[in-house]
């Protein structure tokens, strides 16, 4: 039996009997999304006798919302995609095995400590080691990241005779890149100093970027940039991961999917992985006291990836919404590849 921490009854999440609202942009965009929080459906934020409310990601509607909840006194909690999210896009329609509700911050925030920097300051006293080794070898061995899209095969990348440097774009107005304390300059810093350093550089647009939905912050200048190799094979991270030595990114969730296999990452901004000895910080002085606000707590990859996937996430069958466990979690979308 796996030696799995606790992750039914978060104490910082909505009780499963509150009645919550949500800006009308939230109910219409994620229709399943009550079924997280009971078989109350949500409604919305101006109604009466609501007992909180819930935000997704941090655009205009969950400021709305922030702001409705700042005025009605009301508890008010941050919502995301978990780490593990599904097969297919959620812009394509794909429903997520697991959302995060934040009390504190979203988790991309670099400038305030959200629920899971907390929890991942915590599990570096040690205690969820064993569980965490467990997910990250699951997750590595079936190749799985937070997208499951994309197929496994060899990059079209011809190998230089110096150390190969992934750099990961992401799409333009991301609002982790900004909550992390990140801009397009850092994006630029990160490409003058590979291009500086003589490695093989190597940028990978985001999934959202190749499928036509957004622009990228990089992708423009690295494809008229002699000595840079544009990667937009329509490969998995996991793929590409197989066939680079390093990892540079501002906030993607690429850099955690590289220490999850013990890869070296550099980081250019405060994602949630940086700042605690396992990643080499270079992020601009605007951020540096987010990061000596995570010096104090040293985890290792386990502790940080209990942390990140099973202690802060919560994971549902999206066919019949039942709660299950990370372990549940990978199993299922695994099974859903293969039938694919």
């Amino acid at each position: 039996m796996d030696d799995l921490p606790e992750i039914i009854g978060k104490a910082w999440w909505p009780k499963q009997s509150m009645r919550l609202g949500a800006t009308f942009f939230v109910r219409r965009a994620f229709p399943w999304l009550g079924r997280y929080f009971g078989d109350k459906p949500l409604v919305s934020t101006l109604s009466p006798g609501i007992e909180g409310i819930v935000s997704w990601g941090g655009r205009i509607p969950a400021k709305t919302a922030m702001a409705i909840a700042g005025a009605r006194r009301l508890p008010h909690w941050h919502l995301e995609d978990g780490f593990l999210r599904s097969v297919g896009l959620g812009k394509d329609g794909a429903a997520p095995v697991s959302i995060i509700a934040d009390d504190l911050a979203l988790p991309v925030d670099g400038g305030r400590a959200s629920r899971l920097e907390l929890l991942i300051a915590k599990a570096a006293g040690g205690g969820h080691d064993a569980a965490g080794k467990q997910i990250r070898e699951r997750m590595v061995r079936h190749r799985l990241s937070k997208y499951n899209n994309l197929p496994h095969r060899q990059p079209r990348i011809e190998r230089g005779r110096s150390r190969r440097v992934l750099l990961v774009d992401q799409v333009l107005g991301d609002v982790s890149v900004e909550r992390a304390l990140g801009s397009r300059r850092s994006f630029d810093r990160m490409l003058d100093d590979a291009l500086a350093s003589g490695a093989q550089c190597i940028v990978r647009t985001h999934p959202d970027v190749m499928a036509g939905y957004r622009k990228g912050y990089m992708t423009e200048r690295a494809a008229r940039t002699c000595g840079v190799i544009l990667l937009a094979d329509k490969v998995s991270v996991a793929s590409i991961l197989d066939v680079v030595d390093e990892v540079w990114t501002v906030s993607s969730q690429v850099g955690f999917d590289a220490l999850l296999r013990r890869m070296p990452v550099r980081s250019y901004a405060v994602p949630f992985y940086a700042g605690w000895g396992l990643t080499d910080d270079r992020a601009a002085p605007v951020a540096q006291a987010a990061l000596a606000r995570r010096a104090a707590a040293r985890p290792s990859i386990d502790a940080l990836t209990a942390a990140a996937l099973a202690l802060y996430p919560s994971y549902r069958n999206p066919v019949t919404w039942q709660p299950m466990d990370i372990f549940g979690a990978i199993d299922l979308l695994v099974a859903a590849i293969e039938r694919d």
